[in-house]
């Protein structure tokens, strides 16, 4: 109740009891009002709007019975209405209460016992009003959610249906009068697992849940979740039945799936499918003599694309992919055989490359001998995509051998070895790396035994700015290694050689000590925080010790936890999950930032991005390459960018290198971006000196010109003798 006091009416021709009524509620603390007879008191209603009414049945000119009637009706069904009589008639009683008393009392009633009485009423009022306001709030979560209910006895005949309910099976209610009514819309298959479950659960064995799928009145699939459990009463108590709207949910699931397993273009699966079902295929290599991923290469995509544009080209791969099914179907009863028939087999892993996987109860050469057949038949076939084209085609076979062989290696291995295949219709078979190469590794592991010592390595830095204000937000942290024999060798040499050698961790340790120590030298000269991002490889992730290091490094320079970022790729977490999100959630809960790389690629799976509390998702840089002219990369890159939103993680758009691919993620709505038309990767003193003179700021001036320009380009000659008036 509010605090304004408590209003009470009362209508009595008596005037000596009606004194005495006023007298003691008033005393109670009650505000009255008084009517003389039914009349004024429905008259006066209006105007008091009271919390009780208290009448007297017998009155002139309009009867307590009538007046309590007519005020219900204005009222509404809370109203306490308490209804006096000075005489045991049953009939009377029974006349109030018909038309909408709340109570009844005798006139000469104790007055405090009349006092009680209101009271009562009052806290009555209370509680249904609580009990509306819980139905109400009930009726609109199970709205929201999809979610209604249904009491049933427990030989199955209807007690009770939310609305909700038969809204979901698009029935009316009504005509819910048993559980069978719901079971017969049900796959006649199931039906009797149902029935039985019920009888099981009306009896008290147990609860239960089932997952249906129901065909609506409109020829559309609902799928529903059922739940059931008996809810003991005084009698053989209420089966609760509770069915729930899963449709758009796996729709949702069903859209990532595809959008992680597949594809987009093309509908092909892509890189992630086919990886893991090459790590099932490792894992049951039983009855193959050879194992083997087939790389197939298309010629000249890129300019196929330059002269017919990308979706005449993500045509022709389609096609070369069921061509290359087709003849793989057709000779597969030889021995060599796809790995599964009842999933896709020809996935695509690059732009320009498909990919199989096969095996062989004969031999390695039998691999050989198909995928001869295969390039055969496909570099015959003329492909129709909107123009004739006979396609160049060659392939990659790696063979899965030794235990150590992974399915990314393997994808790897197919990749390199469909790369030294140049000619058309040419395969070529994945082996080690030459004597030369070989030599060249052992010398940089030598080498990079000591660089940390030596200070070989050093630090640079790339800025990370946002995007709608091009303010600093923080800096990737690159290792740099100038060999003194090799020269300047790419980090993505030497941190995999490190990791294979068992050296990663030391390299790791001096990285984050190094950009711990220089944040903390620009937090205090600038007095401004922006944080840190280095990357770990997946040897560092299965490292336990990694987070007292990273939390010892940060507490060393004094720095927030949330000050550095450690940012991962999901290859690097597929080797050890459950290690590697130990480690993940030790740091998050430190405050530590953490996030992954690469996201957009083959690679990409939302399932770690739910398990993993990430804070950012820094897309790939291969969306990056055609995102201007290329609606294909628009459209997947605006998808990666609102599903970052909606699971509020912060979206990093690496490798912008040019204004209009700026342009373009600021109206895709990128909340970060960084790449050479940003800045490039830049030693302390350099990026100081960046710093100092404003940092990213002058690319907001840039964009707000650009953009002034496109608006006089579209002014009208109104406009410019508008200009010529106002000078």
């Amino acid at each position: 109740m509010s605090d304004r006091p408590i209003t009470i009416l009362i209508a009595d021709d008596d005037p000596s009891h009606l004194l005495l009524v006023e007298a003691a509620l008033a005393g109670a603390g009650f505000l009255v009002h008084t009517a003389a007879d039914g009349a004024l008191a429905v008259q006066r209603y209006p105007e008091v709007r009271p919390d009780v009414v208290v009448l007297d049945v017998m009155m002139p000119n309009l009867s307590g019975i009538e007046a309590c009637r007519q005020i219900r009706t204005l009222a509404g069904p809370l109203l306490p209405i308490l209804m006096l009589t000075g005489r045991n008639d049953l009939t009377a009683i029974s006349d109030t209460f018909a038309a909408g008393a709340s109570d009844f009392a005798q006139k000469g009633l104790n007055p405090r016992l009349l006092v009680e009485r209101v009271r009562f009423l009052l806290r009555n009022r209370e509680m249904q009003e609580e009990i509306r306001s819980s139905r109400s709030k009930l009726l609109l979560a199970q709205s929201i959610a999809r979610v209604g209910h249904w009491e049933l006895a427990v030989d199955g005949h209807t007690l009770h249906v939310s609305p909700m309910l038969g809204e979901l099976l698009g029935l009316d209610t009504q005509r819910l009068h048993r559980y069978e009514e719901f079971v017969a819309l049900l796959d006649p298959a199931g039906q009797a697992a149902v029935r039985q479950a019920f009888v099981t659960c009306a009896t008290g064995n147990g609860r239960y849940s089932f997952d249906h799928r129901l065909q609506s009145a409109d020829g559309t699939t609902v799928c529903l979740h059922q739940e059931a459990e008996l809810i003991p009463g005084n009698d053989s108590g209420v089966v609760m039945v509770t069915l729930q709207d899963l449709t758009r949910l796996h729709r949702a699931e069903e859209t990532v799936r595809l959008l992680s397993y597949f594809d987009t273009p093309t509908g092909l699966p892509n890189r992630r499918h086919l990886a893991e079902q090459v790590s099932l295929a490792l894992d049951d290599a039983s009855g193959s003599a050879a194992l083997a991923v087939v790389a197939f290469r298309l010629h000249g995509f890129d300019r196929v694309v330059q002269a017919q544009g990308i979706d005449f080209a993500n045509r022709l791969v389609a096609q070369a992919a069921r061509s290359i099914e087709t003849e793989l179907e057709r000779i597969g009863h030889g021995g060599a055989i796809i790995w599964r028939s009842d999933l896709p087999s020809v996935c695509r892993t690059a732009d320009d490359e498909l990919a199989i996987l096969l095996r062989s109860r004969v031999s390695a050469e039998h691999v050989a001998t198909v995928t001869h057949a295969v390039l055969e038949s496909v570099a015959t076939q003329t492909l129709q995509a909107a123009a004739e084209y006979v396609p160049a085609i060659s392939a990659g076979v790696a063979l899965a051998e030794g235990d150590a062989c992974n399915a990314e290696q393997l994808l790897n291995n197919a990749h390199a070895a469909a790369e030294l295949a140049e000619a058309p219709r040419s395969c070529a078979f994945y082996s080690p790396m030459p004597q030369v190469q070989l030599r060249r590794r052992l010398l940089i592991e030598s080498s990079l035994r000591g660089a940390v010592e030596r200070r070989e390595l050093e630090l640079v830095y790339q800025p990370r700015v946002a995007c709608d204000t091009f303010e600093l937000t923080g800096v990737e942290c690159l290792v740099r290694w100038d060999h003194p024999q090799f020269g300047t060798i790419r980090p993505e040499e030497f941190i995999s050689i490190a990791e294979e050698a068992g050296i990663v961790d030391d390299i790791g340790r001096w990285m984050i000590e190094e950009a711990c120590r220089q944040l903390a030298a620009w937090h205090e000269r600038y007095g401004r925080e922006f944080f840190a991002a280095t990357s770990v490889t997946g040897r560092q992730l299965r490292n336990p010790g990694l987070v007292a290091m990273i939390q010892a490094a940060v507490a060393r320079y004094r720095l927030p936890a949330k000050a550095l970022q450690v940012e991962v790729s999901e290859s690097s977490i597929i080797d050890a999950p459950d290690a590697a999100r130990a480690v993940l959630k030790g740091l998050h809960g430190h405050g530590v930032r953490i996030g992954i790389e690469d996201f957009g690629t083959g690679h990409s799976s939302l399932g770690q991005i739910r398990r993993v509390p990430f804070h950012s998702m820094k897309l790939d840089r291969a969306l990056m390459a055609d995102l201007y002219t290329d609606p294909w990369a628009q459209g997947v890159t605006s998808a990666v960018l609102a599903m970052a939103r909606a699971m509020k993680i912060r979206s990093v758009a690496d490798g912008i290198d040019d204004g209009a691919t700026l342009d373009m993620l600021r109206a895709l709505g990128s909340d970060e971006v960084q790449g050479l038309h940003v800045a490039p990767p830049m030693k302390p003193r350099d990026f100081e000196e960046w710093l100092e003179r404003g940092g990213a700021r002058h690319l907001g001036r840039q964009y707000d010109e650009r953009l002034a320009r496109e608006l006089d380009l579209e002014d009208g000659p109104v406009d410019d003798v508008m200009r010529w008036a106002n000078r």
